[in-house]
């Protein structure tokens, strides 16, 4: 009776594989169907030390390079140039430049160019025209 048993046993190492292969599949179709977006954009936000700021020659030289790639668009409004903002530690204290709203830290959003909604690094960027890129 025992000894008709044909295939009831699997290896461990067979069921390991499958597990990462399962595990593969899941990350894979969660990248494609554009459920990471989240997810990276967190890791990102932890690793990029969103309150320390970044200097202002870091950002300086951001904006250069922004302007570099808004040159190549046909839509500019929407490029890095005219869109990112900095945190920008002035004071090299460890901490972006904010103001207090009641007990809430509001950081200061500094922009390469002119921006309603915070302070200009003053960064020029001219078109091949030597037209400044509107933003």
């Amino acid at each position: 009776m025992i000894f008709n048993k044909k295939g009831a046993e699997l290896s461990i190492n067979i069921i390991i594989i499958a597990i990462l292969v399962i595990l593969v599949l899941v990350v894979v179709a969660a990248f494609f169907t554009g459920s990471s977006t989240k997810l990276f954009s967190s890791i990102k936000e932890i690793f990029s030390g969103a309150t320390a700021g970044s200097t202002l020659q870091l950002a300086e030289e951001n904006c250069r390079l922004y302007c570099e790639q808004t040159k190549t668009l046909q839509n500019p409004l929407k490029s890095a140039y005219c869109t990112k903002f900095f945190n920008i530690d002035t004071d090299s204290n460890g901490e972006a430049e904010f103001t207090r709203q009641g007990d809430a830290k509001v950081y200061k959003k500094y922009y390469c160019n002119q921006n309603p909604g915070g302070e200009s690094l003053n960064i020029a960027c001219l078109d091949n025209q030597g037209q400044q890129v509107p933003c």
